[in-house]
């Protein structure tokens, strides 16, 4: 009895030292199973930079302070890395060197889901040029968007507040960008980040697709103070457009890998992919838009904003993110494809984004007191035309001069 005794206690012995070991294995595993991958290549339009690597920061505070950020291990070859990050949401940038210039890249789907799985994801870098503030030549932001050295002849640039986070839709203040490349927001003093687009498509807002580009300066967040113009300089990348990018020598990074890396590349990601998924059966609308002489007006922009639960007209319901808009023709036509049946508010307008501009040709649909449509999945319905008109005209000729 007493040997049995001394086995039993013996074995236990054995068990509580095995223990903590197990756990540690289990530990280990555990947290190996919950993490993701993340490899890539960082180039300039030289082709890959050595030495350069990608951070990833928790939130946008993170990243406007660069703390509390994982940096990336580099890879085999020049201009490749790697990074092993827990699941969660991610802010990832890239910056390089080249020729004694300091480079920078902000990625378009930013903030990037991280699970158990592998991604591959390339960073376009782009000069750091720091912006230049003038006191008492007005107070906001102005500057030149380009691409490759060329000023962008068209596309949309945004403002937001840098305290948002997620920097897509329409932001603060949306506009058209000039043909000379050109853009100015008149702001109040704060803290904003600036970010431009041009679709390969339409001139517009709205996911960064393929052949798009992405414009996002290492300047952000600019900070305006009282009475402050600052002027800012903003290079654009292609998004999963390299051949493009490259300079004719340049060195292709891709490789022969590229299709299979590209299966697990997040290119094919849209970030707003969840507002804009076609569920239920294709419906469509059309109609036409006329001014208040019956005349049709070409080149505007229809939208169907969801009501998303909202059941009375409210004019911030414009600033909500939807794809679902298209432009009149010469004949002040339009045809809009929507995700699926339910409530709509309808209006046309010149401009996308911000606030309605004096003298810009602007109206809702009034077909009822909620400027809305309520359609059924799988309906098509015509005739939904929308009248506009100049809104804020000027009171006199006197103003008229002055402005």
């Amino acid at each position: 009895m007493a040997m049995r005794n001394t086995l039993s206690s013996y074995k236990l012995k054995i068990r509580l030292a095995i223990m903590p070991l197990l756990l540690v294995l289990l530990l280990s595993c555990w947290d190996t199973a919950l993490g993701g991958t993340v490899e890539g290549v960082i180039f300039s339009d030289h082709g890959p930079v050595a030495e350069s690597q990608v951070f990833a920061y928790p939130d946008y505070q993170s990243l406007v302070s660069k703390e509390a950020y994982v940096k990336s291990s580099p890879g085999e070859k020049d201009g490749q890395y790697k990074l092993e990050l827990p699941p969660g949401n991610y802010y990832l940038t890239a910056t390089g060197e080249l020729s004694g210039q300091r480079l920078f890249s902000y990625h378009g789907i930013n903030p990037i889901t991280v699970a158990d799985d592998y991604r591959w994801l390339p960073f376009f870098l782009s000069e750091e040029q720091e912006p230049v503030c003038i006191n008492g030549e007005g107070q906001g932001l102005s500057g030149l968007v380009s691409y490759q050295g060329a000023a962008l002849d068209h596309g949309v640039i945004s403002v937001y507040k840098s305290q948002d986070g997620k920097f897509r839709g329409m932001g603060l203040f949306t506009n058209t960008i000039g043909a000379d490349g050109r853009f100015r927001f008149n702001l109040e003093p704060g803290s904003y980040v600036v970010v431009a687009r041009q679709k390969k498509a339409e001139a517009g807002i709205g996911p960064v697709l393929q052949g798009d580009l992405f414009c996002y300066p290492a300047t952000n967040p600019v900070i305006i103070a009282d009475e402050q113009l600052c002027e800012l300089a903003i290079e654009c990348y292609p998004r999963d457009n390299l051949e493009a990018y490259l300079t004719e020598d340049a060195v292709n990074p891709q490789g022969r890998r590229h299709e299979s890396r590209r299966q697990a590349s997040l290119w094919n990601i849209q970030p707003e992919a969840a507002q804009t998924a076609i569920v239920g059966k294709p419906t469509t609308i059309t109609g036409r838009v006329t001014n208040l002489n019956g005349q049709p007006v070409a080149d505007l922009v229809v939208t169907a904003y969801p009501a998303m639960g909202i059941d009375i007209f409210q004019m911030h319901i414009l600033r909500l993110i939807t794809e679902n808009r298209a432009r009149t023709d010469q004949q002040g036509q339009y045809r809009i494809q929507l995700p699926g049946g339910g409530l709509y508010y309808l209006q046309a307008r010149q401009k996308i984004g911000e606030a309605p501009d004096r003298l810009e040709y602007y109206g809702l649909y009034e077909g009822n007191q909620n400027h809305a449509i309520r359609i059924n999945p799988g309906e098509n319905r015509s005739n939904i035309n929308i009248p506009v008109s100049r809104i804020m005209p000027f009171s006199d000729l006197k103003e008229r001069l002055t402005n």
